[in-house]
């Protein structure tokens, strides 16, 4: 299993933390400030205070030394 991602909750600041193994889609959403979005699957989305540019880089590199592990 990777690594689990750290990320910061928008709302109130808190870690939040992805499996980047279920992670299907990442997005930004257009709004004021735009927010970055992490979708599992179709039902859930998970929105994440860091850039869309930074959240890829984290999850690239989380499944990145998890290739190089196995």
């Amino acid at each position: 299993m990777p690594k689990l991602c750290k990320f910061t909750s928008p709302a109130d600041g808190k870690p939040v933390y992805v499996n980047p193994a279920q992670v299907s889609v990442v997005y930004t959403f257009k709004g004021e400030p735009p927010d970055t979005i992490i979708g599992f699957r179709k039902d859930f989305m998970l929105g994440v205070r860091e850039s869309l540019e930074e959240t890829v880089k984290i999850l690239d590199k989380a499944m990145a030394e998890e290739s190089a592990g196995d």
